[in-house]
């Protein structure tokens, strides 16, 4: 028995590298339920309501004839800064991360997703080596407005946590100013450990996706501690956006203007300022993105999101971002370059005496391959609560598809 475990470990391993080393075409996530975002030419237009839909997707669905789908992804960070003074450029880190997601479906309306990911150098500079489940969520999707999820998976609040770091331009997620912290407590909604939540989760659509629902229940694996309760709405009034998860960007795949808001309340749930004193969290957060694909006029996103924290022991008491990038409409060797700006501010809460933080990510990206392939430089300035930090990343993102 244990032989032939070992056997089908080692055919599912060289499946998955022939599977990564052959080329593929552009087609929708059925893992993750991403629709493709990747520069098209300027010969190709974006795809329609209806294929973005129709590939998009509700459930980890498994190619045809397939039992188990797999998708695998690295994203590595070199770090140029000094990890004690940190306004210096002198010293250089690394880390990285790597995330395995497997599913399958058992029955027309029963479907799974489980995930894993490996790190080292969390946070910044460190020389730990950490392995953990990401997800492991089981799905009752009964039709379109109506999709039951429990287990571990994204805490839905914000645009931001449904696309991850994965899928936004940015390469970093927003509200994080304290790089050098191992548990920086992130300015807007709870996300929790690598950014997932223990709950369940009642979602749907309209539309195939224009108008979306969340509500979820969080926190039940502690359960001496009141449950986090989330939800959000989002409405699409162009090209619909189907599925679970969405994305911060398109790169010019199709044109979005969506609209979303979110809440999130936990009873008792700020953070702790003495011995059994503590107040309930509350959270509310707006978002809007619009990207439009001019053609040869190249692709502009901007967006923008403003969150309010409520609690007496909150760090940070109101959170906002704006964002902007232009894709270049040109192939300048095997990709294409973005620019990109995103100035973020959170003002202070009660346990930051008012004092504030802001950070500015000045951006350039090279896709070659939108998601699945991308590097980008970024020179990051923060003012970290009065203290003035720099440093310049190099990012690097690979992302197989699924056939």
């Amino acid at each position: 028995m244990g032989n032939r475990l070992l056997l089908r470990i080692v055919a599912l391993g060289g499946v998955l590298a022939a599977h990564m080393m052959s080329p593929t075409t552009l087609r929708a996530q059925v893992i993750t339920e991403l629709p493709d975002a990747a520069p098209t030419s300027d010969a190709t237009p974006p795809p329609s309501a209806t294929t973005t839909a129709s590939s998009g997707a509700n459930g980890a669905n498994t190619a045809s004839g397939e039992t188990i789908a797999a998708q695998v992804g690295t994203r590595l960070t070199v770090r140029v800064q000094n990890p004690v003074a940190h306004q210096k450029l002198d010293d250089t880190a690394s880390n990285g991360e790597a995330q395995v997601i497997l599913a399958g479906k058992v029955h027309p309306l029963l479907s799974w997703q489980a995930g894993f990911i490996g790190s080292y150098g969390s946070p910044p500079g460190a020389t730990n080596h950490n392995a953990a489940v990401l997800d492991l969520v089981g799905k009752v999707d009964i039709a379109e407005a109506f999709h039951l999820w429990l287990g571990r998976m994204p805490i839905p609040s914000d645009r931001a946590g449904l696309s991850t770091v994965w899928t936004m331009a940015p390469w970093t997620l927003p509200g994080r100013y304290n790089d050098y912290a191992v548990l920086p407590p992130a300015a807007g909604p709870r996300q929790g450990e690598y950014d997932r939540g223990d709950g369940i989760t009642l979602w749907g659509q309209w539309a195939a996706g224009k108008l979306k629902y969340y509500l979820g229940v969080f926190g039940l694996e502690q359960p001496l501690k009141s449950p986090l309760y989330t939800g959000r709405l989002c409405l699409n009034l162009l090209t619909p956006e189907p599925g679970f998860f969405t994305s911060s960007t398109y790169y010019g795949s199709q044109d979005v203007l969506a609209f979303g808001v979110g809440g999130q309340h936990q009873t008792s749930g700020s953070l702790e300022l003495a011995p059994f004193v503590q107040s309930d969290f509350n959270e509310l957060n707006a978002d809007i993105l619009f990207e439009k694909n001019g053609g040869a006029a190249g692709v502009i996103d901007v967006e923008a999101s403003l969150a309010k924290q409520w609690g007496d022991a909150e760090p940070y008491a109101y959170q906002w971002f704006a964002l902007v990038s232009y894709l270049l409409p040109i192939d300048i060797g095997i990709g294409r370059f973005q620019p990109l700006l995103r100035v973020e501010h959170a003002t202070g809460g009660p346990t930051a005496g008012g004092t504030g933080s802001t950070r500015v990510d000045a951006q350039l990206g090279y896709l070659i391959d939108g998601h699945h392939a991308r590097i980008v430089t970024v020179y990051q300035y923060t003012s970290l609560q009065g203290e003035t930090e720099t440093a310049i990343l190099l990012g690097l993102q690979l992302l197989s598809r699924v056939r």
